[in-house]
């Protein structure tokens, strides 16, 4: 198999079975066309893990974003994964290559254990409590937005697939992957409900859906209860799930398809070089610094 059918065939994967977008899977293309066309080789076997790292250092070279080099690193990583487990090569090239360390970042965002705490306290809110967990654990399991949560229908969740059909910005659809705990919280607040013919998930008094404003007070309620003293909105749970999903090395396109980012650099606004990297690096090649390892800087 030469390297251009090996790309074209892992284009049809990543449409047919795994169900990527039109745009995510141009994306791909753009990034694997490129590289095909810098390391010149027409046998993906063939593919060194000398020439790889020349192929990054290049970019480094041109001082391309650390976030950019990240997504582009993360897209050949998928591609050499899917040739090893289809048996077309043995091992990745990338398997050694050591990147520029990446952090994880936004400002706004919990930690997982904060996000535990605050759904504990579902449990004091009487027979609001699985209306409250629900509410959270769909903010925070599916990144979703605060308007996207409220006009949830149960029409929306597909349980048996899975996935929750979430309309967006700009009339967009989009899946998102709705995980046991969202699930389970779900349900068992549906079934608190029985009896009710109000067409919303998450409704209030005579069925009508909640109010940006509602939701906001459930939160800050939650929050307080909590003992968690800085700010946090119903936005703070989606920004958490795409820094919880990054820091656990999930590809940064699949994540802007759960987000329903239209610009894969609103999704990159949650990566940024590690600042010890930095530090590390001026360390070790500016030349002050290097001077004074070999002895102490004479006074004036």
């Amino acid at each position: 198999m030469t390297l251009e059918s090996a790309i074209i065939d892992y284009l049809q994967h990543l449409k047919l079975e795994r169900g990527l977008s039109d745009n995510t899977v141009s994306a791909y293309r753009r990034d694997l066309e490129a590289f095909a066309k810098a390391i010149g080789a027409k046998d993906p076997a063939r593919i060194s893990a000398v020439a790889v790292t020349a192929y990054f250092g290049g970019m480094n070279k041109l001082g391309m974003k650390p976030s950019s080099i990240a997504r582009k690193l993360s897209s050949l990583r998928q591609f050499f994964a899917y040739l090893t487990d289809a048996g077309t090569i043995s091992e990745s090239p990338l398997i050694s290559y050591s990147a520029p360390k990446i952090a994880r970042y936004h400002p706004d965002y919990l930690s997982p254990r904060d996000i535990e705490s605050i759904i504990r306290t579902a449990d004091s809110f009487g027979r609001n409590d699985k209306r409250n967990r629900a509410i959270i654990e769909v903010l925070y399991g599916c990144g979703l937005r605060i308007s996207e949560l409220i006009d949830l229908s149960r029409e929306n969740f597909e349980f048996e697939a899975g996935f929750l059909r979430v309309t967006g910005k700009g009339e967009k659809q989009r899946l998102v992957p709705v995980g046991s705990f969202a699930r389970k919280a779900v349900l068992e607040y549906l079934e608190s409900r029985a009896g009710s013919d109000g067409g919303v998930v998450f409704a209030g008094r005579g069925g009508r859906k909640f109010s940006r404003t509602g939701v906001w007070k459930i939160v800050k309620q939650m929050v307080r209860r909590a003992g968690i003293i800085k700010r946090v909105t119903p936005h703070t749970f989606r920004h958490s799930f795409a820094t919880h999903l990054l820091e656990g090395g999930a590809d940064l396109r699949v994540v802007q398809e759960m987000l329903g980012h239209a610009d894969i650099s609103t999704t990159e606004i949650y990566t940024r070089l590690d600042r010890d990297y930095i530090i590390a690096e001026h360390r070790k090649y500016h030349p002050r610094e290097l001077a004074g390892h070999k002895g102490s800087p004479r006074s004036g």
